[in-house]
């Protein structure tokens, strides 16, 4: 069993902790945008100087929180969860069910991902830059999508294996997909 192996347990916590970053690290991404939309608003109405980089900064940092934060949001079982007919099944039922849509899941972040570092690749190699006045790199924001969905490919398979683990055991804790365990 995976959660017995001290290099899947090291592996677990190791994920589980960069999750917890990159959750903190998105929700200070997002007061920061907020901070910068509000620098510009006083800049261009009260001090009537606008600027050329606010709004598509903005735009980057909550990319950034969406993509890079999704693994935080897998971890504390935060992403949606359609359970209208599921919630009647029964709880082994369900747990098959979890187990099967969340390998499935993997499958499509895998695809994202790979697909996302060959974009960021091909804008970094090219030197693209943003049409805008501002013009930054675009490779600085392409690098979101495959980061965050490796990210959160990797919480995936702490899920997927806390998933199993609780199939073979039979056990019926943490139905939502909340993975604290992986930390002890």
């Amino acid at each position: 069993m995976p959660s017995e192996n001290p290099s899947a347990r090291s592996f677990f916590y190791w994920v589980s902790r960069i999750s917890e970053i990159s959750g903190i690290f998105c929700a200070v991404s997002v007061l920061v945008s907020a901070g910068v939309l509000t620098y510009e608003v006083l800049m261009r109405y009260v001090f009537k100087t606008p600027t050329i980089w606010e709004i598509e900064f903005s735009v980057y940092l909550l990319i950034m929180a969406t993509f890079v934060g999704a693994a935080y949001g897998l971890k504390h079982g935060g992403h949606i969860n359609i359970d209208l007919v599921t919630h009647l099944l029964p709880p082994r039922v369900q747990a098959h069910l979890s187990f099967y849509t969340s390998l499935l899941s993997l499958a499509f972040c895998l695809v994202v991902s790979w697909l996302g570092w060959e974009m960021w690749w091909e804008a970094a190699s090219k030197g693209w830059r943003s049409d805008s006045l501002w013009g930054p790199p675009l490779w600085i924001s392409y690098l979101f999508l495959p980061f965050g969905m490796t990210l959160l490919c990797l919480q995936y398979l702490v899920h997927l294996s806390n998933l199993w683990t609780r199939l073979k055991t039979g056990s019926e804790e943490r139905r939502h997909g909340n993975d604290e365990r992986s930390e002890k």
